[in-house]
């Protein structure tokens, strides 16, 4: 597993720069999907979230220190979840699924916007001849593209290949983005309490009458833990997210 406490001892340098593309993107997608739940609650006449001031996008309302510590290191967090009152509900199942569903929706919206523009500042930063030669999978696609060594903050082998430079910072930047969101919609589509999967499980297959107790979710919280540090975790949510990143950037390339 590639750990980043491990390198910010041995390379403090590349770990600063690597955390100026990383920080902004956790909190992009965390800030982002906990608002679609609580405005999609508001909507549906939860005034709950709103109330607290959970419907604000200052990340200090939202963010989880514990969280967004594994979010960074790990690849998967979270953040305090919004408050919701199912009480307020006209239709508890079908609202419990909207405002579940939200917070994954925006996320898969957000990737697929900033995939759209890594795409475009991919198309202006490499030589023409490059881009002839080699499909957007090749430069983007997150498991064997050449995206992954340009995240990673190396990539200077290529300098030679773009035609403009400076847009190296702006791909950084949005495949950060872009991939930041897609495994936070990934990992919270898992059917595993408290996730938002295990809501949507609930109301789709049990239309609400599974009951979740407090201590089956913190059971849930400990089993991810789990599945994170043997890496069953990892391998599950990559295989999904080269599979979702490869099918996106094929539309992408017909564009």
């Amino acid at each position: 597993m590639f750990s980043l406490i491990e390198t910010l001892f041995r390379d403090p340098l590349w770990f600063l720069e690597y955390s100026l593309y990383r920080i902004p993107a956790v909190i992009i997608a965390l800030v982002m999907h906990e608002c679609a739940h609580g405005y999609v609650a508001y909507r549906l006449g939860d005034p709950t979230a709103k109330s607290m001031g959970r419907l604000s996008l200052n990340p200090l309302r939202h963010l989880d220190p514990l969280g967004t510590l594994l979010m960074f290191v790990l690849g998967f967090g979270w953040a305090k979840p919004v408050p919701i009152d199912p009480r307020y509900f006209k239709r508890p199942h079908r609202d419990d699924f909207l405002v579940s569903v939200a917070g994954i929706v925006t996320n898969l919206l957000l990737f697929l916007l900033f995939t759209g523009l890594s795409v475009w500042a991919s198309r202006a930063l490499w030589n023409p001849a490059v881009l002839r030669q080699n499909s957007l999978h090749t430069l983007l696609g997150y498991k064997d593209g050449v995206i992954t060594s340009i995240l990673m903050g190396y990539g200077t082998e290529y300098t030679r290949y773009f035609a403009n430079p400076d847009l190296l910072r702006v791909v950084r930047l949005t495949s950060q983005i872009a991939m930041v969101n897609l495994y936070i919609a990934i990992f919270n589509l898992l059917p595993i309490p408290p996730l938002d999967g295990s809501h949507l499980f609930n109301d789709i297959i049990f239309k609400g009458n599974l009951f979740v107790r407090r201590q089956v979710a913190q059971f849930g919280m400990a089993a991810l833990l789990l599945l994170s540090f043997t890496g069953i975790l990892s391998n599950v949510m990559t295989f999904l997210g080269d599979g979702l990143q490869a099918g996106v950037l094929s539309i992408f390339s017909l564009l």
